[in-house]
């Protein structure tokens, strides 16, 4: 098991249980080996909708390095309220592969690498 993983995942699931925007968590996976690990996590909102998180994580240096990543923010109904990934299917945009999906269906550059912690910062900020 790799400590830097660990405490980065605990911090991760502290931020949840701390955040005014998430009323429950479910932590679908989590898997830490000596050089990796990845979390899936599905969160009940205060508003009602949910937020589902996957972060696959490397570790190099002893510091976390963000690979893959999807944060899907969507309202009570079901409907998109924000997606942020980086799966490589929008290579012509600025800072690609990372980018942005909005409600309406735009989808635009993420010039900013977000991580988890934004994530639920921007959530409560709404």
């Amino acid at each position: 098991m790799n400590s830097t993983l660990q405490h980065y995942f605990d911090t991760i699931e502290a931020r949840l249980l701390q955040s005014d925007a998430i009323i429950g968590c479910q932590i679908m996976r989590k898997a830490v080996s000596p050089m990796d690990g990845k979390i899936r996590v599905k969160a009940s909102l205060r508003e009602g909708g949910t937020l589902e998180c996957f972060e696959y994580v490397i570790v190099r240096e002893d510091k976390i390095q963000l690979s893959k990543y999807s944060y899907h923010w969507q309202n009570a109904d079901g409907t998109l309220k924000r997606r942020w990934d980086n799966a490589p299917h929008y290579i012509n945009l600025p800072n690609a592969p990372h980018h942005i999906h909005e409600a309406s269906g735009l989808v635009h550059e993420n010039m900013e690498i977000p991580n988890f912690f934004a994530i639920i910062d921007e959530i409560e900020n709404a």
